[in-house]
């Protein structure tokens, strides 16, 4: 019996921003420099009154590389094995824990 791998996704994901970010892409970027936003006012007034301008300036650099990995981990790379997005294989494999279960023929 001849055997053929099917990609999950048959057709490349429909770039909606100027041919350049899908919308997905465009939510998890969004997401991500809403979260640094909120976070990147308050510490740079914090450490600017302690420490000096340039040093508020440094941390905050270093805070925001956490959320910019995360957010091009996810929102920009993919799995080449399995022809999918980061984000929709690693749901994939957090989900597989819940289906496995007791099977049994006939019932």
């Amino acid at each position: 019996m001849r055997r053929e791998k099917v990609p999950v996704d048959m057709s490349s994901e429909q770039k909606n921003l100027m041919g350049v970010m899908s919308s997905r892409q465009l939510i998890y970027l969004g997401v991500g420099v809403a979260l640094t936003y909120s976070y990147i006012q308050p510490l740079f007034s914090i450490v600017n009154n302690v420490a000096g301008w340039i040093t508020a300036l440094i941390i905050c650099v270093i805070t925001v590389l956490p959320v910019a990995f995360v957010v091009g981990f996810f929102g920009f790379t993919k799995v080449s094995k399995y022809n999918m997005n980061r984000d929709y294989f690693m749901l994939i494999k957090l989900q597989k824990h819940t289906q496995y279960g007791k099977w049994r023929k006939g019932v």
